[in-house]
């Protein structure tokens, strides 16, 4: 699936010159992800906001494009893969943690915060974020969160899904909903 042109130009005008990349050399890269699927997307887009990811969203439906979001590319599903084309979106400038909240036992993060780095950060609290995937040095929460990832602490106290307890999503519309909260 091939974009034409003007759907190419409209979609650079979505972010920040930088944020968006459609030429063949920077999408080559990610024509895999650690899995054994490969397709080349027809763009590349880093948004650094829940606002710009739900602009690209808004702009994909209006188009009928397909997206597929993407954090380090460490799954093995090809769930981060272009398989027949679209535009992925990028997290890795979505990477921050927002809060780390000692007594209520909650972080909040960004989808491309490294896992091992908010483990590191929920220690110096006296936390401890159990998922812990063979990527963990590169996998991301947003990944782990989309594969519900384990590893082996999982079998003693659960894999991601058991520590999220509230989620700020874009649909497929391109409309935010919070869901859960920061109440157990």
């Amino acid at each position: 699936m091939a974009l034409p042109e003007d759907k190419l130009r409209s979609l650079q005008t979505l972010l920040p010159r930088g944020q968006v990349f459609t030429d063949r050399a920077s999408l080559i890269s990610y024509e895999v992800d650690a899995g054994m699927d490969r397709g080349i997307p027809e763009g590349v887009v880093f948004p650094r906001s829940a606002e710009e990811v739900a602009r690209v969203v808004r702009w994909a439906a209006e188009h009928a494009i397909p997206l597929i979001a993407r954090g380090a590319g460490t799954g093995l599903s090809g769930g981060a893969v272009a398989e027949r084309g679209g535009i992925i979106v990028e997290f890795s400038r979505m990477q921050r943690i927002l809060d780390i909240d000692e007594r209520d036992r909650i972080a909040v993060v960004e989808p491309a915060v490294i896992n091992l780095v908010l483990d590191e950060q929920a220690k110096t609290k006296g936390l401890y974020f159990p998922p812990d995937p063979a990527s963990q040095r590169a996998s991301t929460i947003g990944g782990n969160v989309a594969e519900n990832s384990g590893g082996p602490h999982c079998f003693k106290y659960g894999v991601t899904s058991n520590y999220v307890i509230g989620l700020d999503v874009v649909l497929a519309d391109g409309r935010r909903v919070r869901v859960g909260g920061r109440a157990l």
